[in-house]
């Protein structure tokens, strides 16, 4: 029998070659594992090694989602200082993060001022003298998610960049020094925002097209699961978090949508089984900003017959449901992960 020849990598057209370094470069955000298990961006790292070439279609794939938190902040900034070198250098290596980044995800590694000296770790401080290069990055990324306790950061990264438009520049009528429209907060969110306190935060905040709201704790995700189990929260209603009726929606001007996401509940639904842990889809419930801009701020989604004041119509909303299944227990919430995959459309 004939042996048949093996076609070499090297003799694919390069456009076929293209197609399968991005697709093997694509981060692994559905995986089974946990992220701290597996690194999401293993085989992309891997391939940034290979060469030159492969770097520059690995990278564009890379960089569209950064999950950036206490991990990873040190290397992430290492990147960038790397990058800093290269472009002094004119290095071949030299590459433009800020135009591939789309998504970025800061985790919960940035206290508070009201946190003393003494309980900052180098893992969670960021120094003022890195602001130069992350504030840039992590701004020009249209979606930004962010733990509430790290808004603080994002505060100082804001007014950062807005400093640096300079005081000969007019801040009313230049486009603002970033380019985020979608907003993702999760974590507990307290008052008052620290955003609110500067006018760069307020500019930053009335820029804002979307806002996404993931549960603030793991005892609001519970209280759902558990009240769709047992009747006490109708199959198609949806509870918003108290901190709502307070936050400051005057403030986001030009805000066109409300988000809100939620597990979602398969009835009948065994509660000792989500306590053990399950995977399940998530909803995600979108409003029109308007609907929570008015004299009292409505804290229910309810099923069109049931509206009523203090209530969102459910005709009002729209509701997407996630295709990849994430892990959910009474302990453990991969929220990163659901934001990370999206939901469809």
């Amino acid at each position: 029998m004939a042996t048949i020849p093996r076609a070499l990598f090297g003799d694919l057209p390069i456009e076929l070659v293209n197609l399968i370094m991005s697709y093997a470069a694509r981060p692994t955000f559905a995986q089974p594992d946990q992220y701290k298990a597996k690194n999401p961006y293993s085989t992309a790292r891997k391939l940034c090694l290979v060469s030159r070439y492969v770097r520059s279609v690995a990278l564009p794939e890379m960089l569209h989602t950064v999950l950036l938190d206490s991990r990873n902040k040190k290397a992430f900034v290492h990147a960038l200082r790397m990058q800093k070198e290269y472009t002094q250098t004119d290095s071949r290596l030299c590459f433009a993060y800020t135009s591939y980044i789309h998504n970025i995800w800061i985790g919960e590694f940035c206290p508070s001022p009201e946190y003393s000296f003494a309980h900052r770790s180098d893992d969670m401080f960021v120094p003022h003298s890195d602001l130069d290069l992350l504030a840039p990055v992590l701004l020009g990324a249209p979606s930004l998610a962010i733990d509430f306790a790290s808004m603080y950061f994002l505060t100082r990264c804001v007014e950062h960049v807005w400093t640096d438009m300079g005081e000969n520049t007019d801040q009313e009528c230049s486009p603002p020094p970033w380019r985020t429209k979608t907003l993702t907060l999760l974590g507990n969110v307290t008052r008052p925002c620290p955003m609110t306190m500067f006018a760069s935060g307020s500019a930053f905040l009335a820029s804002l097209a979307h806002l996404v709201v993931l549960p603030n704790s793991l005892g609001d995700v519970s209280l759902h699961v558990a009240g769709r189990a047992i009747g006490a929260v109708g199959p198609r209603d949806y509870n918003l978090p108290q901190w709502m009726a307070h936050a400051p929606w005057a403030l986001l001007k030009r805000l066109e949508t409300v988000s809100l996401a939620f597990p979602r509940v398969e009835l009948p639904l065994d509660t000792a089984e989500f306590s053990a842990g399950m995977n399940l889809q998530t909803e995600l419930v979108t409003f029109p900003a308007s609907l929570v801009k008015g004299y009292r701020v409505p804290l229910e989604i309810k099923a069109s017959t049931e509206t009523g004041e203090g209530r969102i119509s459910l005709d009002d909303v729209r509701v997407v449901v996630s295709d990849t299944r994430v892990h959910f227990c009474i302990y453990c919430q991969e929220w990163e992960k659901v934001w990370a995959c999206g939901w469809p459309g």
